[in-house]
């Protein structure tokens, strides 16, 4: 029997959060065994701790886990995609190897995705702190409460709206239909970083529907070290790379002319003032040049 979601989880020196991350999956309400667990370790440098972590993992689930060890390192996107090409259920969903979920979050996204056929199901998340700090994640100019627990239908208004800065959900609570993602060749972008950015702003033009589930079910967590929040590292600039590569495809899409305007707020909003915030937050001028 097939799994009814595919779970990619990928990773990189992350063998101090694995073991928490793994629990979470293994405690899944829906049942283990009706999971597909992708785990691809996108060349770690820690001595092989995460490889073993991983594969210590797949030798307790052999039916359930797929171990994928790459020989370069791809970043995230190249591991995804990766995992993508590996998934062998109907819907595909994405975890970050440092991070945990409640125990009933695949089976309220399935549950959704089931009942109302959806293209893709969304939660809610907790940002969890060093300090035991656990806070709702509430971003700004996120328009989720005017729709939440409801089936939102894709279409002209849906494509104008998720071109607004601040608007829609994150990777890692939403579950995906793959034949959406295999149809129309949705690809991550390899060797860059925010590349979720661009994944996630490309699949919405082709969702014609999705549910918002109001429960915060994903705890990410807040790291110094993380990719998101280390300083005085190159990589934040490729955001400006990742927003030149959305404007082409929105082009060779043919949407661009038609929502020009929408499109130039959004690449203007983060191509410029968001890595000048960047630029002063993620650099010391005293160690970093540019």
């Amino acid at each position: 029997m097939k799994p009814l979601i595919s779970i990619i989880i990928p990773c990189f020196n992350t063998a101090e959060y694995l073991p928490q991350c793994m629990a979470s999956l293994e405690k899944q309400t829906i049942g283990f065994e009706k999971l597909q667990f992708i785990f691809v370790d996108d060349a770690s440098t820690d001595e092989g701790k995460t490889w073993r972590c991983i594969c210590e993992f797949e030798q307790r689930h052999p039916k359930e886990v797929v171990a994928i060890q790459l020989e370069k390192n791809m970043s995230q996107g190249g591991a995804k995609n990766v995992g993508i090409s590996y998934a062998e259920a109907a819907y595909i969903g994405f975890v970050d190897s440092d991070d945990w979920i409640e125990p009933e979050m695949y089976e309220k996204l399935y549950a959704c995705a089931r009942d109302y056929q959806c293209d893709a199901v969304d939660c809610g998340r907790m940002l969890n702190y060093p300090d035991g700090r656990e806070v709702i994640y509430q971003k700004k100019e996120n328009c989720f409460d005017q729709f939440e627990n409801s089936i939102v239908e894709g279409g002209d208004h849906w494509i104008r709206d998720f071109t607004h800065p601040g608007y829609g959900g994150g990777l890692v609570t939403c579950i995906f239909r793959k034949q959406l993602i295999i149809e129309n060749e949705i690809k991550f972008p390899e060797h860059l970083k925010y590349e979720d950015n661009y994944w996630s702003a490309v699949i919405r033009l082709y969702i014609r529907s999705f549910y918002h589930i109001a429960d915060n079910c994903y705890h990410y967590r807040q790291r110094e070290d993380s990719t998101v929040y280390k300083k005085n590292m190159t990589y934040h600039l490729d955001q400006m790379i990742i927003e030149e590569q959305k404007v082409e495809t929105y082009q060779k899409l043919g949407i661009f002319d038609k929502y020009y305007w929408q499109i130039e707020f959004s690449f203007l909003y983060t191509f410029y003032c968001s890595t000048l915030i960047k630029l002063f937050v993620k650099f010391d001028n005293r160690q970093s040049s540019i």
